[in-house]
Formats: structure tokens, sequence, C-alpha cells
């Protein structure tokens, strides 16, 4: 899997809105702002400007939002691609990419959450590292020196090797014991699962797989599980790491959360499995350089990736 360009300051960043439209707290002009004072400068794309559709819940007809994408890997100009938030229908745009285009002109495309499907598509058709880390309009107010900057900075610029730290105060913790070694691969659970019998499917063999999520009840979080088994997934991974899941409650049994879940499904697991690691819908954030090989050790509950 190769590793796009590093980004230098100075470079050009163009903002995309590949999934929902921004708020009208968050116009991109603002966040344009931002992220040109982290030291970058900025190019904005139609989508992240265009009328929402009909339904409200994309940023643009999806045409458009993939033309963006597409200039954007084809210009020579642009040095990385900024999602400026995730929401939903990135999927739409799959069978709309170029992605003999994309895969010529690799560079650092950078999202999480629906940015999922399209972190997927990019690595499985284009062969390239892609890095799961915040959005762009999570910049409102922050600086160079915060966390969720300096980890995006770090997995953007990183040498042979990377130890994922996790934010002050929050520890990475383990639910299986053991190590494992492979390709690091996933993003939120709800687009992972989405992807099953897709032509986009995703490929876990032999990987670390990562998944997180959002607002979703306990009991879809089991479902959603049980999926991924059934299809194979969850057993073709060498490893699994869990993130945040931010705001995913029982309403049924207060007490037995997402953490209660994963210790009775994978109880006995064979591989080794971390939790809490923070990149996910959680302030601040830990970025993933999703496509490096990467090792995990449930003893000293470690996580490094490698070029």
């Amino acid at each position: 899997m190769k590793f796009p360009p590093r980004l230098k300051k100075g470079d050009t960043i163009l903002l995309v809105s590949p999934s929902s439209p921004l708020s009208a707290s968050q116009p991109v002009e603002e966040i344009a702002a931002a992220v040109e004072d982290l030291g970058f400068s900025v190019r904005i794309g139609d989508s992240c400007r265009a009328s929402s559709t009909p339904s409200g819940y994309a940023a643009a007809a999806p045409e458009l939002r993939a033309a963006d994408l597409n200039r954007g890997f084809a210009d020579p100009g642009i040095a990385a691609i900024w999602c400026t938030r995730g929401g939903s229908t990135a999927w739409q745009l799959l069978p709309l990419l170029d992605y003999a285009c994309i895969a010529a002109h690799p560079k650092p495309f950078i999202g999480f959450s629906d940015v999922t499907t399209l972190h997927l598509a990019i690595q499985q058709r284009c062969g390239f590292v892609t890095f799961h880390g915040p959005t762009a309009n999570g910049f409102f107010g922050q600086k160079a020196e915060s966390f969720s900057w300096q980890s995006l900075w770090a997995a953007l610029e990183m040498g042979k090797c990377l130890p994922i730290e996790n934010p002050p105060g929050e520890e990475i913790k383990a639910l299986r014991p053991g190590c494992a070694c492979g390709r690091l691969t996933g993003g939120n659970l709800s687009l992972v699962t989405t992807s099953l019998g897709t032509p986009w499917q995703i490929d876990a063999g032999n990987c670390i797989l990562y998944l997180e999520d959002v607002g979703e009840d306990v009991y879809a979080l089991e479902e959603m599980l049980w999926q991924l088994k059934y299809n194979g997934v969850l057993d073709s991974a060498a490893g699994l790491v869990f993130g945040d899941f931010s705001n995913c409650r029982n309403a049924y049994r207060e007490d037995y959360g997402p953490r209660a879940l994963l210790e009775d499904f994978f109880a006995g697991w064979p591989k080794p499995i971390l939790y809490n690691v923070r990149s996910a819908h959680c302030r601040p954030m830990v970025t993933l350089p999703m496509g490096t090989m990467c090792t995990i050790d449930a003893g000293q509950r470690t996580m490094t990736v490698h070029c």
C-alpha cells in the first residue's frame, strides 16, 4: 500500500463535502479560514457551496460531489483533500469515481464517519493510504497545538513507524490477549456493514480491523457484529480494534452498554482485541493512517502503524 506524498505547510488543500451539507452555523468560509490558520492555502470545492438536494441530507447531487473528488485528485495544484464533515450518502459516489485517475495521483485524503465508504473504496481500488482523521469542520477555534491537529499532522508526516497514542487521560484497553500484525482497515461500523454484498465490500482478511460508531442502540451494534461474523469478516481479521461508541445506549438496561456487549460477544475470542482507541466521534480525536501495516499488542495495550 503506497503512502501518499507528505503534506507541507503552504500546500493547497481542497475542501469537499462528499456526504451531508454544512450547517448554517458552520459556513465553509470560516472552515477555510481555520485551515489557513494551520498554515495552508485552501480551495473550496463546489460541493461545499451547492444547494442541498431535495432530501436535505446530501450536500449536492452525487455527480457534483464525485466531480469534486475526481478534479481534486487530478489537479497537480492540490496537495490534499479534506472532507468538511460526514453525515450520509457518500455511498452514492462510488460508481462515479475515476479510480484510475485517483490511483495515478495519490494524495492525503482525510475524514471519518460516512467518509469510511470512500476510505474503503480508495484503499481497495487505488492502493494508497488514507487518513481516518477529523473532518475540517472540527477546527473552529482549534490551534496548531491541539491534540487532534497534532495527531493528524503526526500521521500525515509519519516516518517508518508511528505509535498510536490516545489523548491524555484516555487509556487504550485490552479485551482479548495476544499480538497481531496486518494492514489497518475499517472505520465506522455501520458503513463497514453496509459495504457487505456490494462491489466495494470490505476485505479484512489478515488485517487489523478498526470499528467505531455513534448514536446506535446497543442491540443494533450487536446485530451489525453478527452480520460481520456470519459474513466471515470478523473471523478473517488478524486482530480487532474498537474505538469510541458515543451515545450508543441500551434503553432496556442502562448498565449494559457497548463495553459490556463487546466483552460478551468476544468472550473466548482467539485473537487480540483492543478497545477505546479514540479515533471516532469524540474530541479530541486520534488520526489513523488506514492501509498502513499495523501491530497491536494487547498485553502492552499498544497499537503501532508502519509505512
